[in-house]
């Protein structure tokens, strides 16, 4: 059960980047409950983003989710694809409220599609002036290990197709 606990939380380190925990709290694994900030699940062309998940491990080693909170995605508006010579990167645009602030992308991959979820925070105030501050995102997409031909990115819903 240790094994499988270290393993768990070894990768969920190893899965983020430097830059992602510069900005958010750690995962927390304690009393065989797992503790994420975030998370953001992707399921066919659906998004969800929750925020403060707890994983409680039970007596055969499985996590299960025993607490959430539901979180919110950036509205996109338009999305481009950026290639250079060694990356692909998505361009994605749109407004936020002035009340959040657009938190690190997630990035997943399955068969000829990527999906990028953007999530906003919670609001900084109970009381807030409702203006629209317009964002840019760039997200580098993991190509270099695919071949070339067609495939397709969906940030938050906005789906456009591109060719390696």
């Amino acid at each position: 059960m240790t094994y499988l606990k270290n393993y768990v939380a070894a990768t969920m380190l190893l899965g983020c980047s430097h830059a992602v925990w510069a900005e958010q709290s750690p995962v927390v694994l304690r009393d065989d409950v797992l503790t994420l900030p975030q998370a953001v699940v992707m399921d066919g062309d659906d998004f969800s983003h929750f925020r403060n998940v707890e994983l409680t491990q039970g007596a055969n080693g499985n996590f299960a989710i025993t607490a959430s909170e539901p979180g919110n995605l950036a509205q996109v508006e338009s999305v481009e694809i950026l290639k250079n010579a060694d990356r692909v990167d998505v361009l994605a645009e749109g407004f936020r409220s002035a009340c959040v602030s657009i938190e690190p992308a997630a990035v997943s991959y399955h068969d000829g599609q990527f999906m990028v979820a953007i999530p906003v925070s919670e609001p900084t105030s109970d009381v807030c002036i409702e203006l629209a501050v317009e964002y840019y995102v760039i997200t580098t997409l993991p190509t270099e290990d695919l071949s070339s031909g067609e495939y397709s990115v969906n940030v938050n819903g906005v789906k456009t197709d591109f060719t390696l």
